[in-house]
């Protein structure tokens, strides 16, 4: 999951202001083009130098120009993701990019996203959102979110009934073996919701058996391994926030003052102690799998599960270990914290973090030169080394 930000040339506008009531779409969906009349023509040429427009990554946009024109705080990956879902907006990993300055040269502003461009690795379809707005004081703010769509969601509401029955109908734009369905309750771990893939189509039905909110997630099977591709809130006879809410994953401040990987490991010791849920062992040889996967998806600038290496339980086998059961985790997020963060609140990802069987762990971090981090997370019961052929 990727996530960053570009800020130069800031310039303050004042005291912040108020955070305003957020508002929510009646249904999450897409694609959503953005209307052509909308943009302005400097809107126009960044956004065709950034991808395809997607009005749901706009508004986001324009809600990153909003906050940094009243001093508001800067929505960080998880708040970022959180105004795509209060926008009705289903794709993940989004990155952000914002810039602001008094007498912006537009001819560098546009070769500066392209620059932004050329950082991604895409595997879909480049989305994009852009918006330009003006501080009082004449300073020009541009922000820019985008990421990489692997499939579309039919509209599928926000609000529902308690007891309800919606269906989950995505059409996926990649190549992929197969898909499945994750709903993620208002408490309890995540579960599979029976799930039919034919010909690049994901169909499924659930029931909003309490009242909360319920994340649905589509998992695909693409060449680089098993990947979140959309995701969507469903609120069962509660309303949806309209505030920006408390973020934090359980655990998240108990990381300490050690190495990354000793941070991330605190991390998901305190959350699983919290839970109620064994605690993990770190593992030397887990730890190394992790180190040099890792290090592949930096190599490549992807994240992913198999880039060439082999799936985790193809990389445990060729390690010379044996697990009754094996789960990973990958992320590339601003900061350690923001990678447990984001993980966490993933319901495919959040499967192992919480998993009671699992017994050892394996970390690996590895930081960026743009100051981003790359982690694997390696999890296993009954490990075995010396297991292999």
């Amino acid at each position: 999951m990727a996530g960053g930000a570009l800020i130069t040339g800031v310039t303050s506008a004042g005291p912040s202001s108020p955070e305003p009531p957020w508002t929510w779409a009646t249904a999450t969906s897409s694609p959503s083009p953005v209307a052509v009349a909308a943009l302005t023509d400097r809107e126009a040429q960044l956004e065709a130098a950034c991808g395809v427009g997607e009005a749901g990554l706009r508004k986001v946009a324009k809600q990153l120009v909003d906050r940094k024109i009243a001093d508001r705080p800067y929505l960080d990956l998880d708040g970022l993701t959180f105004a795509q879902r209060a926008a009705g907006e289903p794709h993940v990993w989004p990155r952000a990019w914002i810039v602001s300055g008094l007498a912006l040269d537009h001819a560098t502003t546009l070769s500066r996203i392209e620059a932004w461009r050329k950082s991604f690795h895409d595997l879909g379809e480049r989305r994009c959102g852009v918006a330009i707005g003006y501080a009082p004081d004449g300073t020009e703010v541009v922000a820019a979110v985008a990421l990489d769509a692997l499939g579309d969601l039919a509209p599928l509401p926000v609000r529902a009934r308690t007891g309800a029955w919606l269906t989950v109908d995505a059409t996926l734009r990649v190549p992929a073996t197969g898909a499945r369905v994750l709903l993620l309750g208002p408490s309890g771990e995540p579960r599979s919701v029976p799930t039919s893939f034919e010909h690049g189509r994901v169909h499924a039905r659930f029931a909003t058996d309490r009242p909360g909110e319920f994340t649905v997630q589509v998992m695909a099977e693409v060449d680089t391994g098993p990947r979140p591709v959309l995701e969507a809130r469903v609120f069962a006879d509660v309303e949806p926030t309209t505030s920006l809410p408390n973020l934090t994953a359980p655990g998240e401040d108990a990381g300490g003052t050690g190495d990354a990987p000793t941070q991330l490991t605190n991390m998901i010791g305190k959350m699983r102690e919290d839970a109620r849920l064994p605690a993990l062992a770190r593992d030397p040889g887990l730890d190394a799998l992790a180190l040099t996967h890792a290090r592949l998806m930096v190599k490549t600038r992807t994240v992913g599960h198999d880039l060439g290496d082999g799936d985790p339980a193809e990389r445990l086998r060729d390690a010379g270990m044996s697990a009754r059961e094996a789960g990973e985790n990958v992320a590339h997020a601003p900061s350690v914290k923001l990678a447990h963060r984001t993980l966490y609140a993933s319901p495919s990802h959040r499967a192992n973090l919480v998993n009671g069987g699992f017994d050892r762990l394996g970390i690996a971090v590895i930081g960026d030169p743009d100051g981003s981090v790359w982690v694997t997370e390696v999890f296993a019961s009954r490990l075995r080394h010396g297991a292999g052929p």
